[in-house]
């Protein structure tokens, strides 16, 4: 079935210039059609939806449907503007049809005041101006110079999302560093340069808070870091901080926490949140803790949580962390952790790297997925438990090496991976799924294979290698249905001899026991059936 292919076209209106003499102030308006201003001379206010931005020459405005807005003069000079209306409407490639749009949200919604830009002057003077040899040629040209016009602001707009996203972080980091100290809302717009206002509506974009929201979650999350030591008192937990007053902490405390800090220094079931490229939450739920958030891959596993199925109906009450974008601090703060696990290689929060410290534990690379699981459980007090995993897996291993010796035997093996214009080659060591595949399941490896990890681009490679046998894994079937008009692939002995394997491997994860146990039953069942 063909997908509707459709568009948003922008048709310039009504372009007019308003003169406002000193003193002047508009009656409340209401734009019914999406509108751009410019102040081409003078200042002055305006009020959008009861919010106030200052006006300068240059400034321009986005002003959308249904906005209410005011203008005022406060200036001893004339201030003068030019309005546009437009309206958008959505173009319907497949039956050749237009209808009006709403506005898009990556437009106008952006930012409604953009700051000083020549240019829009010049082309609302060219779409003003635009003449023709009759009213069709005419029509295109406005169209041109609008177009124009409309990329020039998104340039902008980004050129400032981008300024004002790093005078934020700039803040952020302020109040992160002086948190036991006095800091004064007030002082952190003026920090920023900006107005209150705008500082606040920018804040909370970017962090999901509000400042005074973002500043006691830092005091409560160093707080409760100071709670477990239990060398502080009280008092002295307060003091450091930032709370002068021991009764006034414990207020705040209980409002964010639910719970006294009395109350709160007695649990044993500490909050813990994952920051990490790996799937944790399956060591954590294999020790019997569930994590009240961790990462997921959203547009990789089929299930809405965007963790893999075999852990999703556990982690039922775990917010799911995106792993494929960067976070934002309130994703993780906001949830009040106790505890933060995070590896070396894992994804930033808000742009900048979590550091190891206090409340934050990191987790060590390895290749072993043994070690992930005994660094968590030391840090859990879960030593035994661990090692009955491990002795658990391990008889588990034992059992599927002993199902598959047969097929093992059956000549060497290769591991691939099918991506966009790569052919990655799996070595025999440093990663969990080739340790598993060639040493404990005793799969034959060629002996010139010896690299580690994997090497991309090597389908000559494994041509020269040319082995009886090739396991394709975590592959789309548009990079195995590419790959198969390849002339060196096609050469090959294992695809000659009907020889390649290709499991629904798509959720096999050797790297957590939960996960290694559902790859391995599945393995042995694809195997068998093969």
């Amino acid at each position: 079935m063909n997908q509707e292919m459709t568009m948003t076209v922008y048709i310039p209106l009504q372009l007019k210039n308003h003169c406002f003499q000193r003193g002047f102030r508009s009656k409340p308006l209401t734009f019914r059609r999406p509108s751009i201003v410019f102040v081409v001379n003078g200042t002055g206010i305006i009020f959008i939806n009861q919010k106030s931005h200052s006006l300068k020459s240059g400034v321009t405005i986005i002003l959308n449907p249904d906005d209410h807005v005011q203008f005022i003069n406060d200036s001893s000079n004339e201030m003068e503007l030019q309005l546009l209306h437009y309206q958008p409407f959505r173009f319907n490639a497949t039956n050749q049809t237009f209808a009006a749009a709403e506005v898009p949200l990556d437009f106008t919604r952006c930012m409604p005041v953009i700051s000083s830009s020549s240019l829009v002057d010049s082309f609302l003077t060219k779409i003003k101006t635009a003449t023709g040899n009759d009213e069709r040629q005419y029509q295109v040209k406005r169209q041109l110079y609008f177009s124009e016009l409309i990329l020039h602001l998104h340039s902008l707009i980004e050129i400032e999302s981008s300024a004002i996203d790093d005078t934020i972080s700039k803040t952020i980091t302020y109040m992160e560093e002086n948190y036991a100290k006095p800091i004064s809302m007030s002082e952190l717009p003026r920090m920023a340069g900006m107005t209150q206002s705008s500082y606040c509506r920018a804040f909370k974009k970017k962090t999901g808070m509000t400042p005074g929201q973002y500043l006691t979650k830092i005091r409560i999350l160093k707080a409760k870091e100071l709670m477990m030591d239990r060398k502080s008192t009280l008092r002295q937990i307060a003091v450091q901080v930032g709370y002068q007053d021991e009764l006034y902490f414990s207020r705040i405390f209980k409002k964010t926490e639910g719970m006294s800090p009395s109350v709160y220094t007695q649990r044993k079931d500490k909050k813990i949140a994952i920051i990490s490229k790996y799937l944790l939450q399956d060591h954590l739920l294999a020790l019997g803790i569930e994590p009240i958030a961790a990462p997921a891959y959203p547009r990789y596993y089929d299930t809405p949580s965007g963790f893999p199925s075999y852990l999703h109906k556990r982690l039922q009450s775990t917010v799911p962390l995106n792993a494929e974008r960067e976070l934002s601090p309130s994703d993780v703060l906001s949830l009040s952790p106790d505890w933060i696990f995070k590896t070396e290689v894992s994804y930033s929060l808000a742009g900048r790297p979590l550091e190891p410290e206090g409340n934050t534990l990191l987790i060590s690379h390895s290749t072993s997925w043994e070690q992930y699981l005994r660094d968590i459980a030391v840090r859990l007090d879960k030593k035994k438990t661990a090692e009955r995993l491990i002795h658990k897996m391990t008889a588990l291993e034992k059992k599927a090496q002993t199902t598959l010796a047969p097929l093992a035997r059956q000549g060497t093996w290769a591991i691939v991976r099918l991506l966009p214009n790569d052919l990655r080659l799996y070595g025999v060591k440093d990663h969990a799924f080739t340790d598993l595949f060639y040493k404990r399941l005793q799969f034959k490896a060629d002996d010139r294979l010896t690299h580690s990890y994997y090497e991309s681009n090597a389908l000559h490679k494994l041509g020269s290698l040319d082995p009886d046998n090739v396991l394709i894994l975590w592959s789309e079937p548009r990079e195995i249905e590419a790959i198969q008009v390849e002339e060196a692939w096609q050469q090959l002995k294992a695809v000659q001899n009907n020889r390649i394997f290709i499991p629904d491997s798509k959720e096999w994860d050797p790297w957590g026991p939960i996960g290694r146990e559902y790859m391995i039953q599945s393995m042995v069942k694809f195997f068998q059936l093969s």
